[in-house]
This record gives C-alpha cells, structure tokens and sequence, in this order.
C-alpha cells in the first residue's frame, strides 16, 4: 500500500513538470509579425454559443488595438474562435464571399475547452493559436473568448 503511494506521488510529481515546462514553453512563443501589423480582424465564432463570440468582440473593441469589421475577405486577419483546435479550411471548399463551405459546428453542450485561432483570411494559415477551459461559475459560463483575447493581449503587450 505505501508502495503505490509513492508511486503515485511519483506520477503526479512528473506530470505536474510537465505541464509547467509546456506552460512555460507557449508563455514565451514570439507572436508572428503579422498579427503586430495587422490593422483590422474578422472574428469568426464557431462556437455555437453567440454569447462566447460576442464576449471576444466586446474585449477586442475594448482593446482598441484592432478595428472589428464584419467582412472575412476585407481583414488582414481572421481570429477563429471554436470548441475544437484549428483545421485548416480546403481552399477548393471557398465560396464568393471568401468564406468556406460546411456546416457549422453545432454544439448541445458546454465544451471543455475553447480555442482562438488567427489565421491568414486568404490562405487560413494558422499564425497563432491559444486554448482556454471554457469557464464555469467563478469565470462566467460564456467568458472563454474574451480571456482568450486578454491573455492575446497580455502576450503582445509584454
């Protein structure tokens, strides 16, 4: 018995290293050019929750550093909040409005995480992504895009 604890304690140990080194490892990845240049972003909610969307878009504002326009292709960048990591968009898929074919993500329940992805509008290369739990009662059920644009913005602004 005392041997599996030790054991135990052994694995909480290395995994507690491990996710500190990977913490430490996503604090300190540079931010690309492209999104210090940038002047205008699209917002893309794939959440399923329009509150999670709305959130982002209120802290973006707040932030002043982006203007928030409502067309995709007019954005030198798309920030693409979703409940699932970022998949590359099959450019055969694009429609006129330069926005790509397929059903949106529809979603019945609370996902564990939320992710912001910002994209190229033209090609949809990913050039940063960041993940979040979603929230809860201490956060706000619907707060996970807008700590995802503050914790952006904490990133940027060191």
């Amino acid at each position: 018995m005392k041997r599996a604890v030790e054991i135990i304690a052994i694995v909480l140990v290395l995994l507690a290293t491990v996710l500190h080194v990977r913490a430490a490892a996503q604090a300190h990845e540079p931010v690309s050019a492209k999104i210090v240049s940038a002047k205008s972003v699209y917002l893309d909610n794939e959440t399923g929750f329009e509150a999670v969307g709305v959130a982002a878009v209120t802290e973006l504002k707040k932030w002043r550093r982006y203007k928030v326009i409502t067309r995709r292709d007019k954005a030198d960048l798309v920030f693409v909040l979703s409940a699932e990591p970022y998949d590359y968009p099959d450019p055969a898929n694009k429609r006129q409005d330069g926005n790509f074919e397929g059903d949106p993500i529809r979603i019945h329940h609370r996902p564990a995480r939320a992710y912001l992805t910002i994209a190229e509008p033209s090609t949809g290369e990913e050039l940063w992504t960041d993940s979040r739990q979603w929230g809860g009662l201490l956060t706000g059920f619907n707060s996970a895009g807008r700590r995802l644009i503050v914790n952006l913005r904490k990133k940027m602004e060191k």
